[in-house]
């Protein structure tokens, strides 16, 4: 009986850390509480010289480029940065992002290695 106690226990100690530190990362995972913040945006990608269209950045990422992310926009920063860093590291594709966080002015994210 002890035993599963402590189980239970520890089970719940560890949701309890794991909330924590979602709330002092930019991507917010494992974050329970609501997430209030919304991000109009748009990726553009070039390679070689040649301008990507949406539709092609859409299947490069595997991801919409374009529109609401009711999420962190820093998930869909992590999405294109793992990808440029693994299949497309050898394309050499210029990357960069117009946001706008709840109507706030925009901004622009470049990838960058």
């Amino acid at each position: 009986m002890k035993g599963r106690l402590l189980i239970g226990v520890l089970f719940l100690l560890l949701q309890v850390a794991a909330i924590a530190y979602a709330r002092f990362i930019p991507e917010r995972y494992f974050c329970w509480a609501p997430y209030d913040i919304h991000t109009k945006f748009e990726v553009f990608v070039s390679i070689d010289g040649k301008d990507l269209t949406n539709a092609e950045i859409e299947s490069r990422y595997g991801y919409k480029m374009k529109g609401w992310e009711q999420r962190s926009i820093y998930n869909v920063i992590s999405l294109i940065s793992q990808y440029e860093l693994t299949y497309g590291k050898f394309d050499e594709a210029d990357v960069y992002m117009i946001y706008s966080i709840n109507g706030h002015p925009e901004k622009k994210w470049t990838y960058k290695e």
